[in-house]
């Protein structure tokens, strides 16, 4: 199975399932900025700027309860469905610092990519991490397509594939997997009408 992990949806699999993005952070940040504005009216070291923050950190605590429970029940989920998982080794560090850092962060791409391998290594699957650098512009019959990130669909002047770019991306990210593999390919092209 290949994974393409992504920000309008959290991850696009090959099958052409997508699993959407809960976007926790972005949910609470109402809550947490009231909770935030409470501690800095608050004078330092009195009693009600301590539970101020107590209460800071319970709603930062149950942002990360939701996230790690997210991610979890999503990890065992694949690990239980499949035997190969294919995934990008992707430089999350450097994309959280630029103009998409907030929703990144908010997505913890490296937080669930640790309990996918953790929880595929326990249930003895194989978890494989493929080189990144084409996979949205390639089509998985091989032709390359550059794409700005603006365009959604993905259409093939070789094969005639048409498709959105995740799932192709998904797609090659297998293909990708299967060739490190060296094992025989299943047919991953999607029925063009």
């Amino acid at each position: 199975m290949g994974i393409d992990l992504g920000l309008s949806s959290f991850a696009t699999l090959s099958d052409d399932a997508e699993i959407e993005n809960p976007r926790l952070y972005r949910q609470a940040q109402k809550k947490l900025r009231r909770a935030q504005r409470r501690v800095a009216r608050r004078k330092k070291g009195s009693k009600r700027r301590r539970q101020a923050v107590v209460l800071l950190r319970k709603i930062h605590q149950h942002i990360f309860n939701q996230r790690n429970d997210h991610h979890h029940k999503l990890a065992r989920m694949l690990v239980q469905q499949f035997a190969k998982i294919f995934v990008e080794d992707l430089n999350i560090q450097g994309l959280s610092r630029g103009m998409l850092s907030k929703a990144v962060q908010d997505a913890s791409w490296a937080s669930f990519l640790a309990k996918l391998a953790y929880q595929a290594e326990e249930a003895g699957r194989q978890l494989v991490k493929v080189d990144p650098r084409g996979t949205s512009q390639r089509c998985p019959c091989g032709a390359r397509g550059p794409k700005k990130l603006s365009d959604r669909e993905h259409v093939c002047t070789a094969c005639g594939l048409i498709g959105k770019r995740d799932h192709v991306s998904a797609m090659e990210i297998l293909r990708l997997g299967l060739s490190l593999q060296d094992v025989t390919k299943p047919d991953v092209r999607v029925c063009v009408s």
